[in-house]
């Protein structure tokens, strides 16, 4: 695992990139990657413009896609592996994508998350919400990373079409379903208790009326 200098010398000779990089953001062994410009929530029709926006809100139960705002590019012998920084994991946010970032890789990180948590989690954009762990290998690896996700600068449309389409309920809409069945279960127990005060009320002053006037005749 390299260190912070030993990931500033990486970045000068060339082995590795981060763009845009910042010493406020470098950890004693990590790296802290901050949210970018794009984000998407599940059973929403559009991407998010979070610079514009200024944050995401996620609810408990949703899903949510979201690009770094730095673009990463490790060199043949280098390899990365991320994780959630520890402020959102104890807010209840979960990492869905795989930790691995391939030696070869260029461009911007896109990743899932969802709330597990019984209230919102809010990231605001640039926020640090990732920390970037870096490898330097023995030896450069024989065949680069040139997958599909190789050259990525912002959501594509399918990381919406996954999100967008889901074949059943999804934790999210049960969460909410849940929730707006105990607020009804609350106003039906809060208008019994009403009823009831209302015959405890009424019943007795109707059978002094019907006295009075039993006794007026």
């Amino acid at each position: 695992m390299l260190s912070d200098a030993e990931v500033q010398t990486a970045v000068r000779s060339g082995l590795m990139e981060i763009d845009p990089m910042s010493d406020k953001y470098l950890q004693p062994a990590s790296y802290d990657l901050r949210v970018g410009a794009e984000a998407y929530l599940s059973g929403t029709d559009s991407k998010i413009d979070v610079a514009n926006r200024g944050l995401v809100v996620i609810d408990p139960g949703e899903f949510a896609v979201v690009a770094t705002l730095e673009r990463v590019h490790c060199g043949p012998q280098i390899a990365g592996q991320i994780g959630l920084c520890s402020p959102y994991a104890r807010q209840g946010l979960v990492l869905l994508s795989g930790p691995q970032i391939d030696p070869g890789f260029d461009g911007v990180l896109i990743v899932r998350l969802t709330n597990l948590a019984p209230r919102r989690v809010t990231l605001a954009f640039e926020a640090p919400f990732l920390t970037a762990q870096f490898f330097k290998l023995n030896q450069p690896v024989a065949h680069p990373y040139k997958g599909s996700r190789q050259g990525q600068t912002g959501l594509g449309a399918r990381d919406i079409e996954e999100l967008s389409n889901p074949e059943s309920p999804t934790l999210g809409g049960m969460v909410k379903s849940l929730a707006s069945l105990a607020r009804d279960v609350g106003e039906l127990k809060t208008s019994v208790k009403w009823m009831a005060w209302a015959l405890g009320i009424g019943v007795p002053v109707a059978l002094v009326v019907v006295g009075v006037v039993a006794a007026l005749r």
